[in-house]
């Protein structure tokens, strides 16, 4: 349906006006101080919001809202975990752990997972990470990267030279 201003429509499917920009009927949207809704023509609800005190008002993939801020793990050693909101775990055990993965929240979005396998290194008490699987995908590709020994790098089980 196109929203153009120049194109006419019934009154009763007429949206808002929200800080210059048009929003459709029954259109609901959020910023980082007020959740609004357009109710018909020209009614424009909003309520008072605010972000969470771990989250912050930034902007991402065009909207305004309130988001969790970037984090980081990290996995070194034989084997320390440090987690996204800096814990630090040692896990001696040798299987396979899921780092990271990504959350199913729309079918045109990439997915990823990150998974770490521990192995014994000559003494059954430790471990260390033998190797860091890396798996992409999204509704037309899959795609596995494999960190090895030594740093040896297979994309697709196909070994990359140095």
């Amino acid at each position: 349906m196109d929203t153009s201003p120049l194109l006419c429509v019934p009154l009763a499917s007429c949206g808002c006006s929200y800080q210059g920009l048009h929003r459709q009927n029954g259109e609901q949207f959020y910023g980082c101080t007020q959740r609004c809704v357009c109710q018909g023509p020209n009614d424009l609800h909003c309520t008072p919001a605010s972000c969470t005190p771990t989250q912050e008002c930034t902007i991402r993939n065009g909207q305004l809202g309130c988001y969790d801020p970037m984090s980081t793990c990290t996995v070194m050693g034989d084997p320390h975990y440090i987690t996204y909101d800096g814990a630090l775990a040692h896990f001696q055990g040798t299987c396979s752990y899921v780092i990271t993965e990504s959350m199913r929240n729309n079918n045109n979005e990439t997915q990823f997972s990150v998974v770490a396998t521990n192995s014994h290194r000559g003494n059954n008490r430790v471990s260390f990470v033998s190797s860091v699987d890396i798996y992409l995908s999204n509704q037309s590709d899959n795609v596995h990267v494999r960190i090895g020994p030594n740093i040896r790098v297979k994309v697709n089980f196909i070994l990359l030279s140095k």
